[in-house]
C-alpha cells in the first residue's frame, strides 16, 4: 500500500520550515512506499495541516475523511487545538519533530488505514455475498421452471417428487414420460457437474427421446449410449454426469434400467423393506469410451415402490445405507411423508433455513397401483 502524504503549511518561509523537515525526515527513513504532495484539493492517505492556517476549518470541511488520516502540526508548548477535541482531525504532531515519534505515528496510521481498507472490503464482500444469494435464488427459480412441478397422471402409477436447488455449479434434471405407444413409462434422473453440461443434457435428452420410435425395444443401455454419443462433442475433460435411465414395461411391469454414477435407486415390494438397486458403473465423463456396463432389471408388482434420489439427498442423510434405513420406516406412509423427511434432513444441516445446500437435491417416488389393471401390450 503506497501512502500518499499531503503537506499544507501556513505559508511564508519561516512557517514552511516544518514541511521541509518533514520531507527530510521521510527521506531519511528511506520509505519507498511514501509519496509527498502539497495539493489540498487532491489529498493523499495522510494529510499534514498547519494548525495556524487562517482558513483551517474550511480546508478541513473540504477533505473527505474516508480512507485517510489528518494530522495537525502544532508548535511545541501550544495548547491542544479544538479540532482535535471535536474529532475534526485524527491526531497532532509537535514541531520540531522527533524522528521516532513521527515514524511511529506514520506506522500506526498506516496500519489503521489498512484495517479500514480491509473493513471496506469486508463490507463489499458482504454485499457481494448478498447479491450472490439473490442470484442463487434466481438460479433456483430458473432451474425449477425447467423441472416438472407435478407429473401428469400416469395410468397405473402414482408419482411424487421433491427438488431443492443447491449452491454448487451444476444441476439435477428429472422427468417421466410415456412412450408413443403407451406401453412403457420412461424415468430419467441426471446430476451434472456444471450448469453448461446441465443445459447440454437437457437438449440431448430431448433429441434422444424424439428419436425413440414406437417400436423401439426399450433398451435402457442403448438409450444411455445414444445420450453419451450426443454429449461427446460437448463434454469437457472434467465434466461428470451421473445418470439414471429406465423403462417400466406395462406389459409385465419389468423395470429395465442403467444407473451410472452417484445417484441411487431403491426398490421395496408391497409389504417389504427397501433394497438398493446399486450402480452399474462410473459416471459419464468428458474423456474415455462409453462405460462397459450392462443394464439391470427388477420385476415390479402392484403395491411396489421405487425411489430415485440424487446424491444431494443421499449425502445429506449419510450415504446409501443410512438412506435405505430412513426409507424403510416410511414404507407404508404416503410418498409425501418420505419427501418431507428427506427435505428436513437437508434443511436441518443448514445454519439458516433460507440458505442453499451444497448441491441440488432431487427425489422421485413411484408407487405401482396396488389394484390390478389391464396392462397395455408393447
Amino acid at each position: 500500500m503506497v501512502i500518499e502524504l499531503t503537506v499544507v503549511p501556513k505559508g511564508g518561509e519561516a512557517e514552511a520550515d516544518w514541511a521541509r523537515e518533514l520531507r527530510h525526515a521521510l527521506e531519511s527513513f528511506g520509505e519507498p512506499g511514501i509519496r509527498v504532495s502539497s495539493d489540498p484539493a487532491n489529498p493523499g492517505h495522510i494529510v499534514f495541516l498547519d494548525a495556524g492556517l487562517e482558513d483551517l476549518d474550511l480546508v478541513l470541511s473540504r477533505i473527505d475523511r474516508k480512507g485517510r488520516a489528518i494530522f495537525l502540526v502544532v508548535r511545541e508548548g501550544t495548547d491542544a487545538p479544538p479540532q482535535l477535541e471535536s474529532g475534526a482531525v485524527d491526531d497532532v504532531i509537535v514541531h520540531p519533530f522527533r524522528s521516532l515519534e513521527l515514524l511511529s505515528k506514520l506506522r500506526l496510521y498506516q496500519q489503521i488505514l489498512m484495517w479500514d481498507e480491509v473493513a471496506t472490503l469486508n463490507d463489499s464482500f458482504s454485499d457481494l455475498i448478498g447479491r450472490l444469494r439473490d442470484d442463487f435464488r434466481l438460479a433456483e427459480r430458473l432451474q425449477k421452471r425447467r423441472l416438472p412441478q407435478r407429473f401428469p397422471e400416469v395410468r397405473g402409477f402414482r408419482v411424487r417428487s421433491r427438488y431443492i436447488a443447491g449452491a454448487r455449479s451444476g444441476g439435477d434434471y428429472f422427468d417421466l414420460a410415456e412412450s408413443p405407444g403407451g406401453g412403457r413409462v420412461a424415468l430419467v434422473l441426471t446430476d451434472s457437474s456444471s450448469y453448461g453440461l446441465s443445459s447440454s443434457v437437457l437438449s440431448v435428452l430431448m433429441r434422444v427421446l424424439v428419436k425413440l420410435a414406437p417400436g423401439d425395444s426399450g433398451s435402457a443401455r442403448e438409450t444411455v449410449r445414444r445420450i453419451h454419443e450426443e454429449l461427446a462433442v460437448t463434454l469437457g475433460e472434467k465434466d461428470r454426469l451421473s445418470l439414471v435411465f429406465g423403462f417400466i414395461s406395462r406389459a409385465d411391469l419389468t423395470f429395465r434400467y442403467l444407473s451410472l454414477g452417484s445417484s441411487s435407486l431403491f426398490h421395496a415390494p408391497k409389504g417389504g423393506g427397501f433394497r438398493s438397486l446399486g450402480s452399474q458403473g462410473a459416471p459419464i465423463q468428458g474423456v474415455g469410451e462409453f462405460p462397459a456396463a450392462s443394464e439391470a432389471s427388477v420385476k415390479l408388482a402392484p403395491g411396489d415402490r421405487l425411489a430415485a434420489l440424487s446424491d444431494g439427498f443421499v449425502d445429506a442423510v449419510g450415504g446409501p445405507e443410512l438412506t435405505r434405513a430412513l426409507l424403510d420406516p416410511l414404507r407404508e406412509k404416503e410418498p409425501e411423508e418420505t419427501l418431507n423427511e428427506l427435505a428436513f434432513r437437508v434443511k436441518s444441516r443448514l445454519e439458516d433455513p433460507d440458505d442453499l445446500p451444497d448441491q441440488d437435491c432431487t427425489a422421485i417416488v413411484i408407487d405401482v397401483d396396488p389394484r390390478p389393471v389391464r396392462l397395455a401390450s408393447g
